[in-house]
């Protein structure tokens, strides 16, 4: 009906992503890479492999979960109950897995709202598994032992050791002759800052064997050895000269949209550099980030708390990165998700706005980059990297665990 169309241009005016409008206006824009209904490469069911993910890393979101209780306990009783609160949220989490599994179509009471969000999630009104179910099932279930954001603390602690390490990458970085390879230099930093990452249990595990040996290396060294330690070139998707090239080029880009990941690392030693050195290129940055928390994703809010002068909060104390976030170059957005990855049809009014004029996208880190959006086709130049962070994605690309993906695909500018 007419109604309906015109409900339906209302929406795509508001909440979808300039730059993927075509696409989904053709019905070809899915977010989702994989489908999770299909088999793996290696004959595995593709239903138990993708639960099992979810399961894996369960432990881990316990923990975090006890940790962040604690820290946020007002009395005693809180204190004692953080454990039994946390191990509530993984049986119940395990119990909805093993449902999904047997059926994923099944609509589990209780979590109706998070069903209803599979519709743009990719498998287009096929049914079935979606990652955006399992994602936003979490969270309700970490929402419901009283935890709005499971990782604030860990967040934090990631945010203070990576502000120490950031001089380092800008002195480091200020020291390489040309433009073109302090861009080089800032996108492996990009790689290296996501290897780097608590979401991830592939790289939780390394991160929890780091923090039990003594210290032998600062923050610093650790992130500078994760950098030099990066896979061999070609990378399993590698644009990575053409995209040093174009990027570096002065006035080639006039604004940049940069989806961010993680906090800590992520963020700090790669995002940040990275926009430091788009912007002595003359593009304007405007960093999205999550409306709410969601694993340990940087929140817009987070995000400007980093340029704000707060008494005891950490923050960038870099004078181009600061002057930048005075003068407008650089600007922190929401982009309106509370998920790990994102759907660009479903996106803030804001960051939409933000967008139309955007000569560049960047989507950075697994969740925005692999896992969703890989595939999608843009109307403007687009940067896609992150690193493959599970060994069931590797498969499906046909590639290894600890894989960059750097996927650039250029547009010429249109006057």
């Amino acid at each position: 009906s007419m109604a309906s169309i015109a409900e339906r241009e209302r929406r795509v005016k508001r909440h979808v992503l300039p730059q993927v409008k075509a696409s989904f206006l053709s019905g070809t824009y899915e977010a989702v890479t994989l489908d999770y209904e299909k088999d793996l490469p290696d004959g595995t069911n593709g239903r138990k492999a993708w639960t099992e993910i979810f399961r894996r890393a369960i432990p881990q979101f316990q923990k975090r979960a006890t940790i962040q209780l604690i820290h946020d306990a007002s009395s005693e009783d809180d204190e004692k109950s953080a454990a039994s609160r946390a191990a509530s949220f993984a049986a119940e989490y395990n119990r909805v897995l093993d449902r999904l599994e047997a059926n994923p179509d099944e609509v589990i009471s209780g979590y109706e709202v998070d069903f209803s969000r599979a519709g743009t999630g990719g498998r287009k009104g096929k049914g079935g598994l979606s990652c955006k179910v399992l994602c936003a099932i979490r969270e309700t279930c970490l929402n419901r032992i009283g935890l709005k954001d499971a990782f604030k603390h860990v967040k934090r602690k990631e945010n203070i050791e990576s502000l120490l390490v950031l001089d380092h990458i800008v002195a480091e970085v200020e020291k390489c002759r040309s433009a073109v390879e302090r861009m080089e230099l800032s996108l492996r930093g990009c790689f290296a800052g996501n290897l780097f990452d608590l979401g991830a249990h592939f790289t939780s595990e390394k991160y929890e064997e780091s923090q039990m040996q003594e210290r032998v290396e600062s923050p610093w060294q650790a992130f500078q050895r994760t950098r030099e330690n990066l896979p061999r070139r070609p990378w399993l998707i590698d644009c990575l000269d053409i995209a040093v090239q174009e990027l570096s080029q002065k006035g080639r880009f006039k604004k940049a949209i940069v989806f961010a990941d993680n906090a800590g690392s992520d963020l700090i030693c790669g995002i940040l550099p990275f926009c430091r050195e788009l912007i002595k290129a003359g593009t304007r940055v405007v960093i999205a980030a999550n409306e709410k928390p969601s694993i340990n994703d940087i929140t817009a809010e987070e995000l400007v708390a980093l340029f704000t002068r707060l008494d005891n909060s950490p923050r960038v104390k870099d004078q181009l990165l600061c002057r930048s976030a005075e003068n407008g170059m650089l600007q922190v957005v929401s982009s309106g998700s509370d998920l790990p990855i994102i759907d660009l049809a479903e996106l803030s009014e804001k960051i939409v706005e933000e967008a139309e004029d955007a000569d560049l996208i960047v989507l950075q880190g697994m969740g925005r980059a692999i896992e969703s959006n890989l595939n999608a086709c843009f109307s403007s130049s687009v940067l896609k990297m992150g690193v493959v962070k599970h060994p069931e994605v590797a498969l499906c690309l046909g590639g290894k665990l600890g894989q960059p993906i750097c996927k650039f695909e250029s547009v010429e500018r249109r006057e």
